[in-house]
């Protein structure tokens, strides 16, 4: 079949089963439907339509026609980009002309719906990770890591993992991601190893780290301020969990990847007398030639703005604040976040690199075309809060069962599995205020809210498009020609994220029935 004839039919079924889907589920006059779809209201800017209002209107044939083309045209591209990693930006662009043209939504409101601090933020990363790749400082880190191995390769795997988890939960996942898959990228071109399995862990072990502290991700900021809750509840009810889910991905890879651990030892074995030697040729060498000396310069000078840079952003909050007390204005944490990388590209700039050498750093660092994806992601993301689909399902998975145990497992496995192909951020706003209702009434505590953290988290593990952070660390891999196909990555993530998922679960149960956090 030929491309434009798959395209056309893969389509027309989506068309289809959108449509019988939204048709079939109805939000119901009910105190759960009519507080989703008030908050559905308000989410559209029509906060003074009154509660019966919008629920006539979210379940309207109009509202349907709109909720069939948003499901329709977002599954249209997941579709494609199954069917080849390659096509998702084209695809993206594809569904985006039909997506405008119907007027699904404003299209002031999906320029608006892009998070532009982000896609800055990326930019200004991706170019200080070529900057510092320049200067030899990944190159210098990998070896460092190898060393500290002693050819080991359970303990390389152990260093790589335990590094995505801690920069993750400090730093955020994007941040975090980044800068450890640069990380692996050098130690498989030196030990000449498949980087595809190490790249995958990085992915996993940082989702998982993001989860462990607030800061981590945004799904964890969102339900902390949403849900008024402490940090240190937070914590106490998110850490622990964080930490045993870290220990059971590392296990279950190193039994799935059995062979491969096996030649990854056999060729770090190989590599060991090479990489000792590497090392030592580098310190007999500093102070012995100035070519030597300005090249291991140029290494700290990177190494230094590496950790200042680490810092900054861990120190975000405290410094945004302390700018808003300084210049009595307010200063928005996340705005700010964006141009920390920009800070450290001019440092760079006069320390380390020629000037008229910036822009071969922005267009052969930055992977363009996955940005363009991210903001067609995030415009198709909208669409399906603004059309109302994200509420109608979460008020369908609401009606399955409503015992506490019921609930928690419902909330967690149902956030997860959407999760694991739609924008994981909007599902867990949808899914939210069912949560508080449930809450509210007392049926069930807080470790519900934890059963959407987990579930938001751990579902976005399941596919390459699951989270920014996979997409993020499939499009550097693409940009060094490393393919990483859904067959691979689901070898992997199918597994380590099923077992995530269920022991998420049983920690939810001990927190709930058997700590009382």
């Amino acid at each position: 079949m030929k491309v434009t004839h798959k395209i056309i039919v893969i389509l027309v079924l989506v068309l289809l089963m959108s449509f019988v889907f939204m048709y079939f589920i109805r939000i119901g006059n009910d105190e759960i439907g009519l507080k989703m779809v008030k908050q559905w209201c308000n989410e559209r800017g029509e906060s003074s339509t009154t509660e019966v209002s919008c629920l006539n209107m979210i379940n309207s044939l109009h509202e349907i026609i709109k909720q069939t083309i948003a499901l329709a045209l977002f599954f249209f591209v997941i579709a494609l980009t199954i069917i080849r990693m390659e096509w998702r930006t084209s695809a993206a662009i594809l569904a985006l002309i039909p997506l405008l043209v119907t007027g699904v939504a404003p299209p002031q409101y999906l320029i608006n719906a892009v998070a532009w601090d982000l896609i800055v933020f990326l930019i200004g990363s991706m170019t200080l990770a070529g900057i510092l790749r320049e200067l030899g400082v990944f190159r210098y880190l990998a070896l460092r890591v190898l060393e500290i191995s002693k050819g080991n390769a359970i303990i390389l795997i152990l260093l790589i993992s335990l590094m995505a988890f801690f920069l993750s939960a400090a730093l955020g996942e994007v941040t975090s991601i980044i800068y450890v898959t640069m990380l692996v990228f050098e130690i498989s071109r030196i030990v000449h190893v498949d980087a595809v399995p190490l790249i995958i862990l990085s992915v996993l072990a940082t989702n998982t780290g993001s989860t462990a502290l607030p800061i981590g991700n945004p799904i964890g900021v969102y339900i902390l301020f949403e849900t008024n809750m402490s940090v240190t509840q937070f914590i106490k009810n998110a850490f622990p969990l964080a930490l045993i889910d870290l220990i059971v991905l590392v296990l279950v890879l190193l039994f799935i990847e059995r062979s491969t651990m096996k030649e990854l030892i056999e060729k770090i074995m190989r590599s060991k007398h090479r990489i000792e030697a590497y090392i030592s040729s580098q310190r007999i060498e500093f102070g012995s030639n100035n070519k030597a000396y300005s090249r291991l310069k140029r290494i700290y000078i990177g190494l230094v703005i590496l950790i200042l840079f680490i810092l900054t952003v861990a120190l975000n909050d405290v410094i945004t604040q302390g700018l808003s007390n300084v210049l009595k204005i307010f200063v928005d944490p996340h705005a700010s976040l964006s141009f920390i990388p920009y800070v450290f590209i001019a440092i760079t700039l006069i320390l380390a690199i020629p000037m008229e050498e910036i822009s071969r750093f922005i267009e052969r660092s930055v992977e363009w075309s996955s940005l363009l994806f991210f903001i067609f992601l995030f415009m198709f993301g909208y669409t399906l809060t603004y059309t109302g689909v994200m509420t109608k399902l979460a008020y369908a998975f609401s009606h399955i069962g409503l015992a506490p145990l019921t609930l928690l497992a419902l909330m967690l496995f149902s956030s997860a599995l959407l999760s694991s192909v739609l924008d994981n951020l909007s599902v867990i706003v949808a899914f939210t205020p069912i949560a508080m209702t449930f809450n509210g009434i007392g049926l069930i505590g807080n470790q519900i809210y934890f059963a959407l953290l987990f579930g938001g988290v751990f579902g976005g593990n399941y596919t390459p498009v699951g989270s920014t952070a996979n997409i993020i660390a499939v499009s550097l891999a693409e940009k060094r020609r490393i393919r990483i196909t859904w067959g691979k990555w689901l070898r992997i993530a199918l597994a380590t994220t099923t077992l995530q998922i269920i022991v998420a679960l049983s920690w939810l149960y001990i927190a709930s029935y058997v700590l009382h956090l």
